[in-house]
């Protein structure tokens, strides 16, 4: 019996021995414990996000929509030039034209966010008159373009109804008075600085009326002192565009949109521009002056002898 202690006081030991996290435990909640490395609060996160005041500012925007020209001949190339900018890569594309009930959709596909694009189209068998253009793009959430008052994405574009073919070797030579063609540095072709000469110099008196070869309509009026000077483009009523520059400064007589007949005086042969000398430049555009890309003038020499033959 006197062993009883010291077999009271193992059994003590051993239940001192039995670890400490084992009768600590706490009862299970249901919960998960938050990981975490110490850099960032667990469910936080690590970039912020660009966050928009309203729905309307996450929707795609328009910074530029330009219609070039704004008026145009039926059969001639027309060229929207747009840049969109939105949340995503690509947006849904298209130019909408309006004009009373009638509607013209061009659906250009998916175009590039950021990125200026431009789209030629030519108004065969377009009823002729004022349009209301509008472009309009979506994103692949359905947001669709925003409009404000810098970037609208809104224009206009007349569409002229195109005249019936006529004839241009009937027309009148485009000087009224003495006059001659030059030497081969007046032809067409020539050389130029940086540049070929684009059309035909006729050599005339300072202040020599110019004339209307054909019947149209004043296109352009503008000014250039690096080059033309003061110069006119005519659209002809055959649709071709006829140029006239190196006018003297004051005698332009018509303004834009105004009808011009065959032999009727608008200017004078004058040295304003790059010009050593008093003469007319005569450019002939068949499609279009600067219309597109592939629009180029013709020697007007031929077209000029015909006229001056016809003029007797």
């Amino acid at each position: 019996m006197a062993r009883l202690p010291v077999l009271a006081c193992a059994l003590a030991g051993i239940a001192l021995a039995v670890p400490a996290t084992a009768a600590a435990a706490d009862p299970p909640t249901g919960g998960t414990v938050a990981p975490g490395d110490g850099t960032v609060t667990y469910g936080q996160p690590t970039r912020k996000a660009k966050r928009f005041r309203s729905a309307r500012e996450a929707r795609p925007l328009a910074p530029e929509f330009a219609v070039a020209p704004a008026a145009v001949l039926a059969g001639h190339p027309v060229t929207f030039a747009y840049r969109v900018r939105g949340r995503t890569s690509k947006v849904r594309v298209r130019i909408v034209l309006r004009r009373g009930g009638r509607v013209i959709r061009l659906r250009l596909g998916y175009r590039r966010t950021g990125v200026r694009h431009t789209y030629a189209w030519t108004p065969s068998s377009v009823p002729a008159g004022d349009y209301a253009v509008a472009l309009r793009a979506f994103d692949d959430a359905g947001r669709a373009l925003r409009r404000t008052a810098r970037a609208p994405g809104r224009a206009r574009l007349t569409i002229q109804a195109a005249p019936p073919p006529a004839s241009t070797a009937a027309g009148v030579f485009p000087i009224a008075g003495a006059y001659s063609f030059g030497g081969p540095d007046a032809r067409f072709g020539a050389g130029r600085p940086g540049h070929i000469h684009q059309g035909q110099d006729i050599t005339a008196a300072q202040g020599t009326p110019v004339v209307a070869p054909v019947p149209g309509t004043v296109y352009w009026i503008a000014y250039q002192a690096g080059g033309a000077g003061h110069y006119v483009v005519e659209r002809g009523a055959d649709g071709v565009d006829y140029v006239f520059m190196h006018l003297v400064t004051g005698s332009i007589t018509v303004a834009k949109g105004a009808a011009l007949a065959p032999g009727q005086p608008f200017a004078q042969v004058g040295t304003t521009g790059a010009a050593s000398g008093p003469h007319l430049h005569f450019e002939i555009w068949p499609d279009g002056w600067y219309s597109s890309k592939a629009s180029q003038p013709i020697d007007p020499l031929p077209q000029l002898q015909a006229w001056a033959a016809a003029s007797g």
